[in-house]
């Protein structure tokens, strides 16, 4: 994760650089439940998918759109059990949907940094202030800050950097794992019926394109993208809803929350330095570097519960920038977890109760069809 950015960072000089770390956790998570085809197969769809998730997010019914496009793939790919090695693309996309990076000029750099060190900001925040500090009116201003927005998602150098930043994260992530997992025996992708697939893929589709509609129909709520990742995450294949890790992927995404809370407690707000001239929230990025490598490691081990433990508090401080309030990150997102897995867990209830009906439909009708015995 940091070999990359660092190079990036250096070349850009560009904040978004951080999209390269979020795409090498995608790369590796993918080489660990498919392999090093899927690995490259993934890496490519989420760079291709990360300009569009920007653009989507101008309005909500076309993120909403996107997002169901992304989940209703990720429902496909569990027929052939590769929706683990999937479904982080729609989790780390969420964000630069809801909120990207910006792209900050470099003759911006200065008044930019000034304000995210002194009135600890988000980078959209002070970019926006940035723009609307020489208007003298509110609606002017407000004009400046959505012209800008746009202008933002509909860059072509900015799109087609965020592309690169995912490609080359992801693509040196799976080579990278390929070669050292070589004498690792990886458990195989266990299919899924098409029955079991189903109700997966419906829960997992109407919650995260609702979810997503309403957060960019609501900008000033925040929290979007945790929800969608608890959704997804927690989310289950198969009509017997196995209870005990499905309690435990619940426990373990709190805990995470948990730990983020109590570790944004001790940090207490962001502390922006220059690296090669970008401000950068590099103690909360550090963090979010930790929880992304204890993750990877989690993935391989036998103890899978970590993994949930630590893969929502590695997405949501490796996009530090879209941060402003840090002692209030993991108290406020405590909620959105909360719902998030209310949610899953009804769509369960609901899916285990047609399961039995439908179970117990079949057997009344088997038992009227069957012909009776010949005597003979």
């Amino acid at each position: 994760m940091l070999v990359p950015f660092v190079i990036l960072m250096a070349i850009t000089k560009q904040p978004s650089a951080t999209y390269v770390s979020m795409g090498v956790i995608i790369g590796a998570i993918a080489v660990a439940a498919g392999g090093l085809r899927v690995g490259i197969i993934i890496s490519i769809v989420v760079s291709l998918l990360a300009p569009l998730a920007i653009i989507s997010g101008l309005t909500p019914f076309t993120g909403a759109v996107l997002m169901a496009v992304m989940t209703l793939t990720v429902g496909r790919m569990s027929r052939y059990g590769l929706h683990r090695a999937a479904m982080l693309v729609p989790v780390f996309l969420a964000w630069p949907m809801l909120s990207p990076v910006p792209w900050v000029t470099s003759k911006e750099l200065s008044t930019i940094g000034d304000l995210l060190k002194k009135k600890h900001l988000t980078l959209a925040q002070a970019v926006s202030v940035h723009h609307t500090s020489s208007s003298s009116s509110s609606s002017a201003a407000k004009h400046l800050v959505d012209q800008a927005m746009i202008a933002l998602r509909m860059d072509q150098k900015y799109l087609a950097w965020v592309m690169a930043f995912f490609f080359i994260g992801g693509l040196l992530a799976s080579v990278t794992m390929h070669f050292l997992l070589k004498k690792v025996s990886l458990p195989k992708p266990e299919p899924h019926t098409r029955a079991e697939a189903m109700p997966y893929t419906i829960t997992i589709t109407v919650l995260a394109t609702a979810t997503t509609f309403f957060f960019l129909d609501h900008p000033k709520d925040t929290g979007g993208a945790f929800m969608i990742a608890t959704i997804l995450v927690l989310a289950q294949v198969g009509y017997d809803i196995q209870w005990k890790p499905t309690v435990a992927r619940v426990i373990s995404t709190l805990a995470g929350i948990g730990a983020l809370a109590g570790v944004m407690a001790l940090v207490g707000g962001n502390s922006y330095v220059d690296v090669f001239g970008v401000p950068f929230p590099l103690n909360l990025y550090a963090i979010g570097l930790a929880f992304g490598f204890g993750a990877i490691v989690a993935k391989f081990s036998p103890h899978h519960w970590i993994y949930y433990v630590f893969i929502t508090p590695a997405t949501a401080l490796l996009n530090a920038y879209t941060t402003s309030n840090v002692a209030q990150l993991g108290r406020a997102r405590l909620a959105d977890n909360l719902i998030g897995a209310a949610l899953v867990t009804l769509a369960a209830l609901i899916t285990l109760g047609a399961s039995k009906l439908s179970q117990r439909t079949g057997a009344s009708s088997n038992l009227v069809a069957e012909p009776l015995p010949s005597l003979s």
